[in-house]
């Protein structure tokens, strides 16, 4: 399409609006809208990512436990928008956990009272850049349940309130005892104010199921952002067979127990005599 001179300095050979937008019109209607509806896209996603302050991942988002396994350690890494302080944790899977107390009967320790905390972390770890009562208020933390001494343990029990508080130290006690729950205060590198880094160890005794690992963004003692990755941590190969055969035909797999031990009695009997 030609137009012709708009003023005396105009050109009858230029086209309508051959300027800065000039092009689009000479585009076909259809492709027009099409590279319009594109660039209106690519802002839409830059938005949010200008706006997220927090950004992190795991070098790998399962551990695989086999026949030699020893332990595992996983890598944490990040960014931030400007300067902060970094606390994660890592908790699961969630399950009823049963405290007993030892009692004394007739000179025989057998359990005695109990209390079940339900759907407990089996595993539970705390990092952070510096110490938590540097980095926000004990409010805040216990908010976020950051901290073992914070999470929150939910139990049916009728019993008072300093009896429950001693099952829940106890269960905290051995849980740190058996590596499950740890607190490693400076584990997280802060990197020129933006990058970090964190390793996370799982104990040989790791349990299996899906955990949750959260990132927590504060600045000036109050938080302003989280990131959660979920993690797996499965059996593989031989072990895994037997795991779930165990679990999905328990009695078969009782009685193959039972068996095999007789066996191995019988076995190491005849081998002594001929001894």
């Amino acid at each position: 399409m030609r137009a012709g001179c708009l003023d005396s300095g105009g050109d009858a050979g230029r086209p309508l609006l051959a300027g800065a937008w000039g092009w689009a019109l000479m585009l076909p209607r259809k492709k027009w809208i099409a590279q319009c509806s594109g660039v209106f896209a690519v802002f839409c996603l830059l938005a949010p990512a200008k706006a997220q302050s927090l950004v992190a991942d795991l070098s790998t988002r399962e551990v695989a436990i086999s026949t030699g396994f020893t332990g595992a350690e996983l890598l944490l890494f990040g960014a931030t928008e400007g300067f902060g302080d970094i606390v994660v944790t890592v908790a699961g899977p969630r399950r009823d956990e049963i405290i007993r107390r030892k009692e004394r009967v007739a000179g025989i320790w057998v359990n005695g009272t109990s209390v079940t905390f339900e759907k407990a972390p089996a595993y539970y770890r705390t990092a952070a850049s510096k110490p938590l009562n540097e980095i926000a208020s004990p409010e805040i933390l216990s908010k976020l349940q950051v901290g073992s001494d914070r999470i929150d343990l939910f139990t049916r029990s009728q019993r008072s309130a300093a009896s429950i508080r001693t099952f829940r130290d106890a269960f905290i006690r051995n849980k740190k005892k058996q590596a499950l729950y740890s607190e490693d205060i400076s584990n997280i590198k802060i990197i020129r104010g933006r990058l970090f880094r964190s390793t996370i160890p799982f104990p040989v005794n790791v349990p299996i199921g899906t955990y949750q690992v959260i990132v927590h963004l504060f600045k000036n003692g109050q938080h302003v952002s989280s990131q959660k990755t979920p993690l797996t941590v499965h059996k593989v190969g031989l072990e895994s067979q037997i795991y779930d055969f165990a679990h999905d035909h328990a009695p078969w797999y009782g009685v193959i127990a039972i068996v095999i031990a007789l066996m191995a009695g019988w076995l190491a009997g005849v081998i002594f005599r001929r001894a």
